[in-house]
């Protein structure tokens, strides 16, 4: 039986990339239509920029591809809006060529929506704002489809993220409602944050929702994991040495 590795990537991700961007406060205040617009439209700017640099995505993709166990696979989450995870995926795996046997899909799902969605699109997640309340989230086939994958998996690793906002605390909220019935509720988790308060953070919002579950948390940055080959999922058999 094949097992994966969900992989939750946060912020955390696009800053250690350069891509460190914020909306602007002003934006605040314009309607929301207008906001998500110009998110759309600022972003692909932004990640087009010189001083962006993904060899910590590269780096990534090259250490599951070498070292990933026989029986693992893996699937990326993240709750950012760009798409430097996705842009990565995509150049090593055009669409229609055969996907690596170590990646259960080479979407990455996007949960609170991205801005490369096209027009008319009726798969993505709408682009939700961090101001945006719980009920502003609606069900999509993204989501469903995310969310049927993770009740079922008992490995998450997450990186630079804190599940703080109301509409990332509602992936938490929903999966609580489960975690009796599912393999989701005795699951583990490796979280990799270099804040000691955000860990603490992330730390007790998986144990609020999923009291079962065993959490390992790692103060350091994504790329000092990598360069020590990530030595707990090697502990977790899910990499080789």
């Amino acid at each position: 039986m094949i097992q994966v590795v969900e992989w939750f990537f946060g912020r955390g991700l696009s800053m250690g990339c350069g891509l460190d961007w914020n909306v602007p406060k002003h934006w605040k205040a314009l309607r929301r239509e207008e906001q998500v617009t110009k998110i759309k439209s600022v972003i692909p700017q932004e990640m087009s920029k010189t001083h962006i640099v993904t060899r910590d995505i590269v780096m990534f993709l090259d250490i599951l591809a070498d070292q990933t166990a026989r029986g693992w696979q893996h699937r990326f989450h993240t709750t950012n809006w760009d798409y430097l995870l996705q842009r990565e995926v995509s150049r090593r795996f055009p669409v229609g060529t055969i996907k690596p046997w170590w990646l259960a899909s080479s979407q990455v799902y996007h949960h609170n929506g991205t801005a490369e969605t096209p027009p008319g699109d009726t798969f993505r997640s709408q682009l939700l704002l961090e101001t945006d309340p719980q009920a502003a989230r609606r069900l999509s086939p993204e989501s469903d489809s995310a969310f049927e994958k993770l009740i079922n998996s008992r490995l998450f690793v997450v990186v630079g993220m804190s599940f703080e906002c109301a509409v990332d605390r509602f992936l938490f909220k929903a999966l609580k409602h489960v975690q009796e019935d599912c393999p989701v509720g005795e699951s583990c988790w490796i979280v990799v944050n270099p804040s000691t308060s955000t860990l603490r953070e992330t730390h007790s919002n998986i144990l609020d929702a999923l009291p079962a579950a065993t959490v390992c948390t790692l103060r350091t940055d994504f790329g000092s994991w990598l360069r020590s080959k990530l030595p707990e999922l090697i502990k977790r058999g899910a990499l080789t040495c």
